[in-house]
């Protein structure tokens, strides 16, 4: 089988009449343009709906950090117990009677 067989053989292939179908070649551009160079290609997409879906977690979180600091607000304001307790544990407040001792454990 020489050459010129082998090449009439693949030239009526179904191969090869796939790729001479220019719209599929059409096609193919196409998308490689889109995928790649394009101004709005679709991998600068992706990474923009991916920065999107954690915007919107970070979102969420922000939103019950919020709800929970209010709560803790409205507690403060609302009974004096809570606001003296909050104030001796996190600001170390003592009365003149009172003896403080902070024990801070070895790491």
């Amino acid at each position: 089988m020489g050459v010129k067989e082998q090449w009439h053989n693949f030239a009526d292939s179904r191969f090869a009449r796939v790729i001479r179908n220019k719209y599929l070649i059409a096609a193919a551009i196409f998308v490689v343009w889109i995928t790649f160079f394009d101004s709005n290609n679709l991998i600068d997409w992706s990474k923009v709906v991916l920065n999107i879906s954690e915007q919107e977690s970070q979102k969420k979180y922000y939103k019950q950090e919020i709800k929970s600091i209010e709560e803790k607000l409205n507690e403060l304001t609302s009974n004096r117990d809570s606001l003296e307790k909050f104030a001796r544990e996190q600001y170390m407040f003592k009365e003149d009677s009172e003896d403080l001792f902070i024990v801070v454990p070895k790491k």
